[in-house]
């Protein structure tokens, strides 16, 4: 099978370049490519990517190992992208990537990450490459009147729901966000219509891959002064803030990440805490971090945004990951891969997290969706985890392995991988 990986992507910093290396979206096809390329040798994957210019780093080098490891089967399509995350859904360069195409292979899949895309490639396929794969959208957020994500004008939803309905396949990143498409559709679209799109639907979580967040760390890669770092965790215990952090004016704070940082974090016991933030896309810099923070127990590690290898020292070098989305319905990759680590998790009682705590019996640590208790949960979460409480133990453990059998690319790839199979058949 020849399988097309459309990407999204999102971070990229002050100059335009893409920050490939802490993007989620990327991070995850990537991973997601690996697992597939490795359990089917008959497979090759070409992904779509910013020309290497527009990179920070040149994704030939961030993933060299597996351009070796898989060489022939995988390949890169550069294309230009707009550094910008919502105009990116609304531009499509039909010459471009046209001639892009041509070059390379035929597929039978083409997969689609950015579902407002969907109809642009089935068109440029259908008008300029002559031939007709099947198309499968994968949504990674519902863009929903509720709880909607960007303004009216600039509205995903119902090119979303044209790409669900045009799609030969859709999956949704989690049963949440699957329910509440449903949910939202049904008020809008006729009963018949919402049905055929869940007759092609299903979930699939492809958060993580567990071998990668727990494969060694290039110490080279590491700007941290390892000892430093230890003597001042003494005694302390380490949240770990790994999400966006904008303060809704220069940078939207979808996240909470800085509602947390600078209204939350004051109120905390903070003499107990050390407090580090991933803070990929750097709106909001580091410096002005620790100048608000500092007093409150935040500690600036790197002047920047963390290498892969900085994040995954310091996710297994944490005791807490705040994980506080409310608006998206998955809670982020980073919950997920810093849960598989060992790190307790605060987050909120909504959507995804509040259904993987369930299954864990995980609930009391939830705190309320609007957050009004989190002073309360978060002192709780810290004196627990410093007394080493083998009841917090227990319950994570059973969160773990959930976490671990039920979001990760090395569990979840296969059944994916037999749906588009089938769908090549058809």
């Amino acid at each position: 099978m020849r399988l097309l990986i459309q990407t999204q992507l999102s971070n990229y910093d002050k100059n335009g370049n893409f920050i490939l290396e802490c993007d989620s979206g990327w991070q995850m096809i990537m991973g997601k490519a690996r697992v597939m390329l490795t359990l089917d040798p008959e497979l090759e994957i070409d992904v779509i990517c910013p020309q290497i210019k527009q990179c920070l780093t040149s994704p030939f080098k961030l993933n060299e190992d597996m351009f070796k490891m898989f060489s022939g089967r995988l390949g890169l399509i550069p294309i230009n992208i707009i550094p910008n995350a919502l105009a990116t859904r609304y531009d499509f360069d039909f010459n471009g990537i046209g001639q892009a195409l041509k070059q390379e292979r035929k597929y039978d899949i083409v997969f689609i990450n950015d579902p407002m895309l969907l109809r642009n490639y089935q068109a440029l396929f259908y008008l300029t490459l002559k031939y007709k794969p099947k198309f499968v959208t994968h949504s990674h957020f519902i863009d929903n009147p509720s709880c909607p994500k960007f303004p009216k004008e600039a509205s995903l939803w119902h090119g979303q729901v044209e790409a669900a309905i045009k799609s030969d396949f859709n999956f949704w990143q989690c049963e949440s966000a699957l329910d509440i498409f449903a949910s939202e559709m049904s008020e809008e679209y006729a009963k018949n219509t919402l049905e055929m799109v869940l007759d092609k639907s299903e979930p699939w979580d492809d958060g993580y891959s567990s071998s990668e967040i727990n494969s060694p760390i290039k110490m080279s890669n590491v700007r941290i002064d390892e000892d430093d770092f230890m003597k001042k965790r003494t005694n302390k215990i380490v949240l770990f803030v790994p999400n966006r952090i904008g303060d809704g004016k220069r940078s939207s704070d979808y996240t909470n990440c800085g509602h947390f940082m600078f209204d939350i974090l004051p109120q905390l016991c903070y003499d107990e805490l050390i407090v580090i933030c991933g803070n990929p896309n750097q709106k909001i810099l580091n410096e002005e971090l620790k100048e608000k923070c500092q007093s409150f127990g935040y500690l600036n590690l790197v002047p920047d945004s963390l290498t892969r290898d900085e994040y995954k020292w310091i996710a297994k070098n944490s005791d807490i990951v705040v994980s506080l989305y409310t608006q998206d319905s998955y809670g982020g990759t980073a919950n997920r891969e810093c849960i598989d680590l060992g790190l307790k998790p605060l987050m909120p009682n909504i959507y995804e997290y509040s259904r993987l705590a369930k299954l864990a019996n995980y609930e009391q640590f939830l705190i309320q969706k609007d957050l009004s208790d989190i002073v309360e949960k978060t002192n709780k979460l810290i004196h627990l985890c410093k007394n080493q409480d083998k009841d917090l133990q227990s319950q994570f453990d059973k969160l773990r392995t959930i976490v671990k059998t039920q979001c990760s690319y090395e569990k979840t790839v296969v059944n994916a991988l037999k749906i588009m199979y089938d769908l090549k058949r058809d």
